[in-house]
């Protein structure tokens, strides 16, 4: 089945492009060859990869993650982390979450110097924009 698939692509020219690889198969009819088999080519325009040198002001650009620290010090509308080496200031608003251990809601004023807390938000630098705060100490 395999040899009439492959002289039929080559009888007609077709090459077969798989996926998003880059691979292009192609058939060959020659009968006098002793290895008829179908020849990987790779299309160089797919392998290629634009690369980008980042430097230090795109560090500074937003990213959304989740920090995990120890609470350092408290304010009504920010807590300072700190996690190893590194502190984190968390802006708090009224549209942040603040959740414990079980995803329950819990007040700003159960949060202790010590806790640990995950924080989930907009990341600038050392200032996170808090959409969720979740006291992992609480139980």
């Amino acid at each position: 089945m395999k040899k009439n698939v492959r002289k039929a692509l080559a009888i007609s020219g077709l090459a077969i492009a798989i996926g998003a690889s880059g691979l292009t198969l192609t058939a060959s009819a020659d009968t006098n060859s002793k290895n008829q088999r179908f020849e990987r080519h790779q299309n160089p325009f797919k392998i290629s990869r634009a690369t980008k040198k980042v430097d230090s002001s795109e560090k500074t650009k937003w990213h959304r993650r989740a920090i995990p620290g120890f609470v350092s010090s408290i304010s009504n509308d920010s807590i300072t982390i700190k996690k190893g080496n590194k502190e984190f200031i968390v802006k708090i608003s009224n549209e942040t979450r603040i959740l414990d251990r079980t995803w329950k809601t819990i007040n700003l004023s159960e949060i202790k110097t010590g806790h640990k807390i995950r924080v989930f938000g907009t990341l600038s630098g050392t200032t996170v924009t808090a959409q969720t705060i979740r006291d992992i100490s609480i139980k």
